[in-house]
């Protein structure tokens, strides 16, 4: 099931970060600094709130709608999820608009307010939509939420800056037209309800004490991924925020471009396996599911810092180039560092219902990030202040495998550890012989081929185990 699941998502889970990857390189190109500088803030921000607000109650929908679904009982559980969602919706748009004018840019006009709260509207609606679609597995709505705003508001926000100018507002306009046309398209397939009133006090009581951990750790966990990106701003201006969003957020989105690859089916199937079968069940899916995830983490960080010049030269405008080198391999590692906590190690926290632990987790990341990046923005500048999220990321990883270990009895997956190994140091050593690309045909030409080298590789590892798989299966369908 996770194999099938995994390959059914995998559309969605490539053209969207893909689109947000193509979205920073071109952004490059046509804004300044400073103009970047803002539109990742607001962005950043809308993160932290969206955390904040509504972040909990997805993830209680995640994890116990299906429960409501088996009782017969989803008209009360609709009527709070409205009333939760309006109510978010207005706090985060309040909210956003103190933070523009007192942190990111106290000068802005209406139209950049406008814009600013249409993107955060549309994007908390996608958002949720997704992970509602994701507990009956509704591929094709997941695909229209997670596809849809960002490929197609990238466009519409760059035909925008093209007709008009390159100012901030116009790419967030953008996202919000796409997102919302995203949301109408898929009302009508997903389940909800109309109703507002009564809310109902068992679902928000035990919501509460299920999700006001995750708030508290979901914006610990914000300031953990966020916090260099203000200290930069504070400590060097918003200019320089603008050069380091760069390379610290093409390395995040690479990283977690490769994790969702095979991220999206997999949490489900875990639940699923915790509410059937129980906890030894469900820690057994979760090593599975992590096997997967390194497959798919350790080629892309290695194969980035492999093809790191080439990348640059190659993508970035050159007034961002020198900082991005510098910043990229540090982003992506610290990247695959906190894709690989949250889509393994913290999830034994959340099938546990120990949110609580999950808070300490990203307590200590934040902390760790806060402190550094300010001591290592002083002392090495932007490059320190990526470096400050790998340590924090490596220091919060540590301390959730440790608790997750010794409490839940998680398990590794360290049957598949050689063979992951050996199918990337062969990718290494293919990638390590070959020049510079010159051009971006003979850059995907290198991609490809430490691509095929590592699968290949892995091939033969593997192919037996397949292949009895296989038999296996013919054998159960001819019976």
């Amino acid at each position: 099931m996770l194999l099938r699941n995994t390959l059914l998502y995998l559309p969605a889970q490539i053209v969207g970060p893909l689109a947000q990857l193509i979205a920073m390189i071109v952004w490059t190109h046509v804004v300044d600094e400073p103009t970047l500088g803002v539109i990742t803030l607001i962005t950043a921000t809308h993160e932290l709130l969206q955390i904040a607000f509504l972040a909990w109650w997805s993830q209680y929908a995640l994890r116990f709608l299906g429960r409501y679904e088996d009782e017969g009982d989803l008209a009360r559980f609709y009527r709070t999820e409205n009333a939760v969602l309006l109510g978010s919706i207005v706090i985060q748009s309040a909210i956003v608009v103190a933070i523009l004018f007192i942190v990111i840019a106290p000068d802005a006009d209406a139209r950049l307010v406008a814009a600013t709260v249409a993107y955060v509207i549309t994007r908390t609606l996608n958002l949720y939509l997704a992970d509602r679609a994701r507990v009956r597995h509704q591929i094709s709505v997941y695909s229209v939420q997670i596809i849809v705003g960002p490929t197609a508001g990238f466009v519409i926000g760059l035909f925008l800056i093209k007709l008009i100018n390159p100012s901030a507002e116009w790419p967030l306009i953008g996202y919000a037209i796409a997102q919302l046309a995203a949301a109408l398209i898929v009302l009508p397939k997903i389940g909800c309800g109309r109703g507002l009133w009564p809310l109902d006090r068992e679902i928000i009581n035990h919501a509460a004490r299920y999700g006001i951990p995750l708030i508290i750790g979901g914006a610990l966990g914000w300031v953990g991924l966020n916090a260099s990106r203000f200290v930069v701003n504070d400590m060097l201006g918003v200019a320089a925020a603008g050069l380091f969003a760069v390379g610290y957020g093409l390395g995040q989105r690479a990283a977690t471009f490769a994790a969702m690859l095979v991220t999206a089916a997999a949490y489900p199937i875990a639940v699923k396996s915790m509410e059937r079968y129980g906890a030894k069940i469900a820690m057994r899916q979760l090593a599975d599911n992590s096997a997967l995830l390194i497959a798919i983490l350790a080629p892309s960080v290695t194969g980035i810092f492999m093809l790191r010049t080439e990348i640059v030269h190659l993508l970035i405008a050159p007034a961002f180039q020198q900082v991005t080198l510098a910043i990229l391999p540090l982003s992506v590692l610290a990247g695959s560092i906190r894709s690989l906590r949250a889509h393994f190690l913290d999830q034994t926290f959340l099938l546990h219902h120990r949110t609580d632990l999950l808070a300490v987790v990203t307590a200590i990341d934040a902390g760790v990030t806060l402190m550094l990046s300010f001591i290592f923005t002083n002392h090495w500048g932007l490059t320190g202040a990526a470096g400050a999220t790998v340590v924090s990321a490596l220091v919060a990883a540590t301390a959730s495998f440790a608790i997750a270990i010794v409490r839940f009895g998680l398990t590794l997956p360290l049957e598949h550890f050689v063979p992951l190994a050996i199918a990337t140091a062969i990718m290494v050593a293919v990638l390590n012989v070959l020049p510079e690309a010159p051009s971006l045909i003979v850059l995907g030409s290198h991609v490809a081929l430490g691509a095929v080298t590592y699968v290949a590789t892995l091939a033969v590892f593997y192919a037996p185990s397949l292949f009895k798989m296989l038999r296996l299966r013919q054998q159960q369908s001819e019976s």
